[in-house]
């Protein structure tokens, strides 16, 4: 059945938390419930019984309700004269179902919940309304919708969608009310590690190191980082050095950057695009590239050097039967824990791999 919140509670100016204005609404919602003890409406609202005593004995200090008779004989006058009117075409308020009451959420939590779903649109099931509106019709600051609903989304309760429309920001709001058994919501959990994980350590450090703006809020750096992740993980490995590359140019070399006038990463990587990565920069990277090339081949002769020399003295010192009694990755595992220091400053895996190939030409042919 839930509780219905109409706009005359949510408008009351009386210091009222929105706990204490949904004990009001249950109150308000039939005769019958004036007459309920604690127990009953702690069962009916999901809140304690120790809850429902604070909250009566508060509405009755600041005078909204009355307590007559004893206990077992209770009931709830109401003082504070509530007119309830329709208007059509306007807000007059929302219910908060039984499926948002029994979820294990603070009062605030929910109240944004009932209030997304009642302005859902019914053809597209999204709802747009923005921090500012919520907040507003809930008589509550700005910041406390936005942290609410990052907590919301994080808890699988619903999903914020961002796009860009003609150069703004627009987000949608996607309720996931009847998926959220703790079952479900594992396997949700489970899911969006899974995706998280295809964003590999490359694409995150790309969108890390493109630098933020000045005052730029944490709401926003999320909103980028939601806009960009999907469009650096279409790129190939070749794309994404380019992108690197064109990023770490303008840090080093552009004034305007330096200076902080940088502009969004989705402006960079879409609108932009044809500013920083033109000619000019793909000239510059095919200079940088070469140069990477013969750093890399040096330092892979290098490297083939030290092996060679390295493992000629390493097996020099050992027993003739080695080759019977150790396995190519065992001897190796010996190999590198004696020389570790050696190696550090080349790719762990190319050093293993170019170190068993080693082994296994010096290994004799009759013994596998």
């Amino acid at each position: 059945m839930g509780v219905y919140i109409h706009k005359s509670i949510l408008e009351l100016d009386l210091s009222l938390t929105l706990t204490e204005k949904l004990v009001l609404a249950y109150f308000l919602a039939n005769k019958n419930n004036l007459k309920d003890n604690n127990v009953v409406i702690a069962n009916r609202l999901n809140l304690t019984k120790t809850n429902v005593r604070q909250i009566i004995f508060s509405l009755k200090h600041k005078k909204i309700i009355e307590v007559m008779g004893g206990y077992s004989e209770r009931v709830i006058k109401i003082l504070k004269p509530i007119n309830f009117k329709f208007n059509k075409s306007e807000f007059n308020g929302f219910s908060i179902d039984d499926d948002i009451l029994k979820l294990d959420l603070n009062t605030t939590k929910k109240f944004i919940l009932a209030e997304i779903k009642s302005l859902i649109n019914s053809k597209n099931g999204k709802c747009n309304a923005s921090n500012l509106h919520i907040a507003n019709l809930l008589g509550l600051k700005e910041r406390a919708i936005r942290t609410a609903l990052s907590e919301l989304e994080n808890g699988g309760f619903l999903t914020r969608d961002l796009k860009n429309v003609n150069g703004k920001t627009k987000r949608t709001i996607i309720l996931n009310l009847n998926n959220n058994t703790d079952e479900e919501i594992a396997v949700k959990d489970e899911a969006d590690e899974a995706s998280a994980e295809q964003y590999n350590d490359e694409v995150l450090s790309i969108f890390e190191s493109f630098p933020k703006r000045p005052m730029m809020t944490a709401l926003k750096i999320e909103e980028q980082k939601k806009l960009c992740l999907p469009i650096l993980k279409s790129k190939t490995k070749e794309e994404l050095d380019f992108i690197k590359f064109v990023i770490n140019y303008n840090v080093k070399n552009n004034k305007s950057w330096t200076a902080g006038f940088m502009p969004y990463m989705y402006r960079f990587l879409t609108t932009d695009k044809e500013k920083y990565f033109c000619e000019e920069i793909k000239n510059e990277f095919k200079i940088f590239k070469n140069k990477q090339t013969i750093k890399v081949n040096a330092n892979l002769q290098l490297l083939t050097l030290r092996l060679e020399q390295d493992l000629f003295y390493f097996f020099a010192e050992l027993e003739d039967n080695i080759w019977e009694n150790f396995t190519n990755e065992e001897l190796w595992e010996e190999f590198i824990k004696i020389n570790k220091n050696t190696y550090l400053k080349f790719d762990k895996s190319v050093v293993k791999k170019e170190g068993l190939k080693r082994i296994k030409e010096y290994r004799p042919p009759k013994l596998f």
